[in-house]
């Protein structure tokens, strides 16, 4: 009988008090071994109770200040004592096999790490709902896949060191990045439905979808200009800077109408605003044949390509390109 590996599971923590007993529970509860992990929680200056409900649970616990949340599982890495590193949010509950289907799928020929896309919890809003019909076309996926959330990502400590672990000066889109990277050594990112966890922090509310996108998108512009030389753009990059382009064009288009009176700029660029939401609406009901979700899922791609736009526009991703090596584990 093959032994099992040693498994240090890594928790970033930022403000996670109504998620993260939960977290350390169900991890807690896994069907491995209890010799055969460690939890690792690093905490980014929590102002509530969270660090006062880590200290409940039998965890190494670390204050780790004034970093991204790659530098986060970096320094995590750096205090664990596991070959295999299994990386999980705060407001992510694993179900009891986990570790167990992890460990074993990390043994598959060419696989270089595995996880899977997030599933809704039981209590959720048309926001969420609406949105998850993407994620379901891929969190059904069994084999290699482009990415998986470093939310719910186990990697080998030999391929983590290999590629340099997280880019830290990335604010967000690490888990892209790093799957990239995984992919490039000619190893596979193996997703399986059996590993995906229940994400309790999805955005509830339009408002919160904006700003969770504009969020993400900062990272995928700030790797674009980090990568600047090979040129690699990504779909939700050339998505936000078509919404840009015809933002600009409905608020030049205005200035026309006030000033010249004519609205047939604004008209054009309203309706490119649209295009793109509307063919993807079109092509994920085609599949999914919910169709009395099509107003509602075709305002989210026009909010999502507008959250990406304002990613774009943030000087502060572009100041904090230029700084720092490209990958900072090593």
């Amino acid at each position: 009988m093959t032994q099992q590996p040693f498994i240090s599971i890594i928790i970033p923590v930022l403000n996670a008090q109504r998620y993260i007993g939960p977290c350390l529970e169900a991890l807690l509860a896994q069907d491995y071994p209890k010799d055969k992990f460690e939890i690792i929680v690093l905490d980014n200056g929590s102002l509530d109770k969270t660090v006062d409900i880590i200290k409940k649970y039998p965890v190494k616990f670390v204050v780790k200040t004034r970093g991204t949340i790659s530098a986060l599982r970096n320094w995590g890495v750096k205090q664990a004592r596991g070959n295999i590193f299994s990386f999980i949010d705060a407001d992510c509950l694993a179900p009891s096999g986990w570790l167990s289907c992890a460990s074993s799928l990390l043994q598959l020929d060419n696989v270089g790490a595995v996880g899977c896309w997030y599933v809704l919890p039981e209590s959720t809003t048309i926001i969420e709902r609406t949105w998850d019909m993407i994620t379901d076309l891929r969190r059904q996926q069994t084999g290699p896949i482009d990415w998986v959330p470093s939310g719910d990502l186990t990697i080998s400590k030999k391929v983590f060191e290999q590629i340099g672990g997280f880019d830290e000066y990335l604010m967000t889109d690490e888990d892209v990045d790093i799957c990239r990277r995984i992919i490039k050594t000619g190893r596979e990112v193996y997703s399986h439905p059996s590993l995906a966890v229940k994400h309790l922090g999805n955005p509830k509310t339009l408002k919160q979808f904006f700003f969770k996108e504009k969020w993400r998108g900062e990272g995928v512009v700030q790797g674009f200009f980090r990568k600047l030389p090979q040129m690699e753009l990504n779909k939700a990059l050339i998505f936000g800077a078509i919404s840009l382009f015809f933002v600009l064009g409905v608020l030049g288009g205005m200035v026309l109408w006030i000033t010249k009176g004519t609205a047939s700029v604004v008209i054009i660029s309203i309706l490119g605003l649209l295009v793109i939401p509307f063919l993807m609406t079109i092509k994920i009901l085609l599949q999914r044949q919910e169709w009395d979700k099509f107003f509602i899922l075709l305002l989210l791609f026009v909010v999502y390509g507008l959250a990406r736009a304002a990613s774009i526009l943030n000087g502060k991703v572009w100041k904090i390109t230029l700084k720092g090596p490209r990958h900072a584990y090593k």
